[in-house]
């Protein structure tokens, strides 16, 4: 139920910016990139930080992505942005080796696209030169988690080493805060700085189920946003 009234939100969200005259809908185009600080607030990382020798730190990556908004009120706007994180981490076991005393060797991958409905306010109105902003909303975050290369049989007489590979993707739904703020360079044009939390877990399909993933984290970017 919580899943349904979640993306019932989004629909909504975008449904009411469709159905905004096109003179509030043309508003703005924002760029943006920085990094996200995943979580990972879950027994699939800590396993996986347990087992192998990764750090929490090695899944922040590059975060992108773009917004439309779109203004309802001098110091009201609604958002659609659509942005992406993904990380490849290159690790080994930290306490296992082969016979040889030769590194076994994995790659895990980790990537999440949010696409986010935002209600945002501007305290000051959207016409000053320094803009301001809070905000929230709610994310749909279609995330895709991997690991391929080679693992030890532990049920195995003599834990044999073997190749494979695993992988799960699905969808979460959760809120989302979002704060920053925009400076104006000309009356088309404004640089932003951007901070967005996301909340978002799920129990895992695929070869990791019953697994829960945690994609929530903070994401920090700058960018530019056209006025039009």
């Amino acid at each position: 139920m919580k899943k349904s009234q979640a993306f019932l939100g989004a629909v909504l969200m975008g449904g009411l910016m469709g159905l905004l005259p096109g003179e509030a809908r043309a508003s703005g185009l924002e760029l943006r990139v920085g990094g996200f600080l995943p979580k990972l607030d879950s027994i699939l990382f800590a396993d996986s930080m347990t087992l192998y020798t990764v750090r929490k730190d090695d899944f922040t990556g590059w975060f992108g992505g773009g917004e439309f908004t779109t203004n309802v009120h001098p110091n009201v706007e609604l958002g659609l942005a659509v942005e992406g994180y993904s990380r490849e981490i290159p690790t080994v076991y930290r306490d296992y080796v082969r016979p040889s005393g030769k590194e076994i060797q994995q790659t895990l991958k980790f990537q999440t696209i949010p696409v986010s409905a935002i209600v945002r306010f501007m305290p000051s109105g959207r016409y000053r030169k320094v803009t301001p902003y809070v905000g929230g909303g709610m994310t749909a975050s279609f995330y895709k988690y991997e690991e391929w290369g080679d693992f030890i049989d532990f049920q195995a007489k003599g834990q044999p080493v073997y190749f494979d590979s695993f992988k799960s993707e699905g969808t979460t739904f959760g809120p989302m805060v979002n704060a920053g703020i925009r400076y104006r360079l000309n009356s088309d044009l404004q640089i932003t700085a951007d901070y967005r939390h996301f909340w978002g877990k799920e129990i895992m399909d695929g070869d990791f189920r019953p697994n829960e993933i945690d994609v929530s984290g903070d994401a920090i970017t700058i960018g530019f946003r056209l006025i039009f």
